[in-house]
């Protein structure tokens, strides 16, 4: 059986089984598995949760069985009666519909009165006898999901087949799982051994290593020879024939200690790998040796090459991908997965095992270039120790040798160009005492090295300071400098022992920040007006970004790119906040929105001249798109415009007692004649306008969508930040409504700025475009509401009529502008 843990093993933890680990390092009789788990979480890695297995599994009720019989459930087809002997001297008779029933199977059996987890509640429940379809069926053969361990209720449990009958299921599957958060810089701590090692350095007792076979490395004189064509990308492989290889079930203990941590026995060849991956932390590969077509080579793929994989799909591979060929085609992915051409398979008796010491930058770009993660390259990634591809070596042909009765090999071929680095670092104890804050006796900083695994020299140098000299183990790939090893010093000493002390100095005073407090204000102001605020990535493609900006644009852009990208779709840095915010919006419709207003207040990041580093530039980018809505706060079959988006800024500008002037532009992807720049103090701060339809159709989305961009350093340089009192008049307003045939060529902005610049009109307001019957092809009918309101007296309808004449006048000189009526 598979067991599938309830809790989700994330990239970075391990699953740790004490039961298996006990065989490396003693742990106490009477353990507290929850204390342990505080020790080892504050001395060094963090325990992320413990479960335990098998504890609430009652010891005479829930125990080992064996199926001797099964027969046809008279009433029932895909119902079968089991005949199951679970050490009794009386076998039991039980109803069973699991599909992977068969005779001779080792499985889990709950008697009557055994408390068991009902999979559709999750609750425990008594089982009971009961008569299913006329059969009474007093007991249950058992799935995971009746024993708590997982949700999978799709088969019984599959027991090894040299599993005791009449056994307490709890001493048999029981076990105490350690979820462990491992950091990107402790590879070592991947594997059962570097969890023990940990651990007896923790408890100060001895660690058990496990068996390995010695053998001698030849001269690549095997029959099969190995070429590394780039030394950087591998620094080790490893290649050895082992031969009469009998492929069949692994043995129990094999397959119990992969299923503890959630893994799937295969055949005994893969499990050998797996086991010694998982023990050691070195990933391993076996090829059918008699599907290898000539020598080995490690290279990189050729362009376009293609290569099925393990898990059956078919790979377009790059030249930045590593690869392991033979002399006709790539036979597997290096460091990530192999290749279905080399399986190893049920008629295998020969196989060329394969380790090796892959660069982790290779590793990962391949890894999420084809989005495929393995437990290989989440090892191979994070750099490890190339002393490892030997061990690890060493101890499968052991296993090969023991299992699988394979015929000793005589030696191994091993292309090592970059030998293993061992430095000394050299540790002053006045460093120690400054860093850490509290004195560590000599001896005590000594014993904790020691048992790390650290080769330690103590010497007096001039002046009385105390020097150390130290040695990492190879295994400890992270330690480079003091500060490592002073680490590692005070994480076993114990964190408890740093002195306290209370914050010492003064205070520094309060400044303001005037683009921060800016920012909030803007957000504020959105918010209220019922917008809503996103938060997107800052990396994106050059092919995202060619949808949103002209072609001289992106090929004369200096586009700052990731060395080491997590993900193909986040690589550069971007220069614009406009596809985010469309990509934003078309999830949202696809998802059942009907109406969005969006902005997101983010960095684009901009080339500079002479410059490596990128300008940053702080940028308020805002949509909207869909459907105006009825007093009944329902959407119509009105779309949202221009003039929607329009009003927002408007308001946003309100709130700083700005209004700002806006001039007909075109810009790559709106419509030309519905695109305008934003200008406050005749300083343009951005634009607004409706995207066209192509750029729509390249994101999928299928209504209008109006977007405006504000550029809010020069903003915030433009507004006044201490306010001015305006005297309000006292005298009453005079309000009309004009309409004029404004032509195309003239903005709005244009014909209200004409207006304002009256000095008895307070405000200028367009309120409707139409365009149709009785208004001519080249203009739009636009209405304007004017307020004329005076500071010194109440005006007449003369004085009115009088100054909106001389404003016409001044309409039809500069603009050709007309009254429509």
């Amino acid at each position: 059986m598979t067991r599938k843990l309830i809790l989700k093993k994330r990239e970075v933890n391990v699953l740790v089984s004490l039961k298996w680990l006990n065989t490396y390092v003693t742990l106490p009789t009477n353990l507290d598995v929850d204390k342990f788990a505080e020790t080892l979480t504050m001395a060094s890695a963090e325990v992320d949760a413990v479960i335990k297995i098998g504890q609430e599994w009652d010891p005479s009720l829930v125990v080992t069985a064996e199926i001797v019989s099964i027969d046809k459930h008279p009433n029932a087809d895909r119902l079968r009666l089991a005949t199951v002997n679970y050490g009794a001297e009386d076998n039991q008779q039980v109803v069973c519909g699991a599909p992977n029933l068969s005779i001779g199977q080792k499985v889990a059996f709950g008697r009557e009165g055994s408390e068991l987890t009902n999979p559709q509640t999750g609750k425990k429940q008594k089982l009971k006898a009961n008569k299913i379809r006329g059969i009474t069926s007093a007991g249950m053969i058992l799935s995971e999901a009746e024993l708590g361990i997982s949700d999978n209720h799709d088969g019984i449990i599959e027991l090894a087949t040299d599993t005791p009958i009449g056994l307490p299921l709890q001493d048999h599957l029981g076990d105490t799982i350690l979820d462990i958060h491992i950091w990107p810089n402790r590879p070592d701590m991947m594997s059962m051994v570097g969890i023990a090692r940990e651990i007896s350095a923790i408890l100060n007792n001895t660690i058990q290593h496990p068996l390995k076979y010695n053998l001698e490395a030849s001269d690549n004189n095997q029959k099969i020879k190995v070429l590394v064509e780039n030394e950087n990308l591998c620094s080790r492989y490893i290649a050895t024939i082992i031969k009469n290889v009998s492929v069949g079930p692994s043995p129990g203990w094999l397959q119990e200690r992969l299923q503890s941590i959630g893994q799937r026995p295969i055949n005994n060849v893969v499990d050998i790998t797996n086991y010694v991956m998982f023990e050691l932390g070195q990933p391993l590969h076996a090829f059918d040796l008699d599907k290898i077509d000539g020598n080995i080579t490690v290279r990189s793929a050729h362009k376009d090459e293609p290569l099925q994989t393990l898990d059956n799909l078919e790979r377009t591979l790059t030249p930045e991908m590593l690869v392991i060929a033979d002399d006709s085609q790539p036979i597997a992915l290096a460091g990530v997965m192999g290749g279905k051409n080399t399986e190893v398979t049920e008629t295998t008796t020969n196989i060329l095992l394969e380790a090796a010491r892959f660069d982790p930058v290779s590793i990962r770009r391949t890894s999420n270039k084809l989005a495929l993660r393995s437990e290989a390259s989440s090892r191979f990634e994070r750099g490890l120790s190339s002393h490892l591809a030997l061990d690890a070596t060493q101890r499968a042909i052991q296993l090969f040798i023991e299992i699988t009765g394979a015929t000793p090999p005589d030696n191994y071929v091993d292309i090592h160009p970059i030998p293993n680095e061992n430095h000394e670092i050299q540790l002053a104890r006045t460093r120690i005492d400054t860093l850490i804050g509290f004195y560590i006796p000599t001896t005590e900083v000594i014993s904790i090295l020691e048992n790390l695994g650290f080769s330690v020299k103590s010497t007096t140098i001039n002046g009385g300071d105390e020097l150390f000299t130290v040695q990492a183990p190879w295994w400890r790939t992270d330690i480079t400098i003091p500060d490592d090893i002073i680490e590692e010093i005070v994480r076993l000493a114990g964190y408890d022992r740093l002195p306290e002390s209370t914050i010492s100095g003064q205070i520094p005073a309060w400044e303001p920040n005037n683009e921060l407090v800016f920012r909030e204000e803007v957000r504020d102001s959105l918010v209220k007006l019922g917008w809503q605020e996103v938060i997107t990535y800052s990396l994106t493609t050059k092919e995202v970004l060619q949808k949103v900006l002209p072609p001289e644009e992106i090929e004369g852009f200096d586009f700052f790119r990731l060395k080491n990208t997590l993900s193909s779709d986040r690589e550069i840095l971007r220069p614009t906040l406009r596809h985010s915010i469309l990509e934003t919006i078309e999830r949202n419709i696809r998802l059942g929105a009907n109406n969005i207003a969006i902005f997101e207040i983010a960095s684009v990041y901009l080339s500079q001249k002479n410059n490596s580093l990128p300008e940053e530039k702080s940028l308020l980018t805002g949509a909207i798109s869909g459907f105006e809505i009825n007093r009944w706060g329902q959407p119509t079959s009105k779309p949202l415009d221009f003039f929607d988006a329009k009003g927002t800024v408007e308001n946003l500008l309100e709130n700083f007692d700005t209004k700002a002037n806006y001039e007909h532009s075109e810009m790559f992807g709106f419509i030309t004649g519905r695109t305008a720049s934003i200008l406050v103090n005749n300083t343009p701060i951005g634009f607004i306008g409706e995207l066209s339809l192509d750029t729509l159709t390249q994101f999928g989305i299928s209504q209008p969508t109006i977007l405006f961009e504000l550029e809010l350093e020069i903003l915030l340089n433009q507004l006044k930040l201490q306010k001015e009192f305006l005297p309000i008049s006292k005298f009453p307003s005079v309000q009309q409504d004009l309409s004029l045939l404004v032509p195309y060529s003239v903005s709005v902005g244009e014909v209200q700025n004409v207006f304002e610049n009256s000095i008895i009109v307070s405000s200028a307001e367009p309120f409707d475009v139409y365009t149709g019957d009785g208004v001519a092809d080249d203009c739009r009918a636009v209405a304007i509401n004017i307020n004329y309101q005076s500071m010194e007296r109440t005006l007449s309808k003369e004085d009115v009529e009088k100054e909106q004449q001389k404003i016409l006048k001044q309409l039809k000189k500069l603009y050709d502008i007309h009254p429509r009526f």
